[in-house]
């Protein structure tokens, strides 16, 4: 264990003084869940949740994507992206398509409706975003993003 200059290892699992509150995957995961369930409360009177209202959010910003890689961005199991795009695809949401270079490969992307409901999913979201970032800067938001990814990209290394 490698400890920092003026940094209280209460934050490393194996030391004797850990806490939990001082364990930054205590508040990852705490946030998350908060987040999610506050999400999928407002969305649910539009016919959504944070998993459909992910897969838009992906589509809109990827645009056509295969299956597995809506999954990757959702943090989802295939199978279960599978499912949810099927449901919305019954929705009228999104469309899917075998890709013309894989046929083994399904391609998804946003209908008109999908669209449409994605506007409504941002207004909604956009509110419960601004109330979690309130007392944030622009830079803050920028800082956490790098402090999160670089995190992300340690845990990658690890095998």
């Amino acid at each position: 264990m490698v400890e920092k200059e003026g940094l209280s290892s209460s934050f490393f699992p194996l030391a004797d003084e850990f806490r939990s509150r001082d364990f930054p995957f205590y508040w990852v995961a705490r946030l998350n869940a908060k987040y999610s369930a506050d999400i999928d409360a407002l969305l649910k009177p539009h016919g959504l949740s944070s998993s459909k209202w992910r897969i838009l959010m992906i589509l809109h910003e990827q645009g056509r994507s295969s299956m597995s890689d809506i999954s990757i961005h959702a943090v989802a199991k295939l199978s279960t992206t599978t499912k949810i795009v099927y449901r919305m695809q019954q929705l009228g949401l999104l469309k899917t398509e075998q890709s013309p270079q894989d046929g083994r490969v399904t391609e998804v992307e946003l209908t008109e409706d999908g669209e449409e409901k994605l506007i409504i999913a941002r207004e909604v979201t956009g509110r419960l975003v601004e109330k979690a970032f309130n007392d944030f800067s622009a830079q803050d938001i920028v800082y956490i993003n790098q402090c999160l990814s670089k995190i992300f990209r340690n845990l990658n290394t690890i095998r």
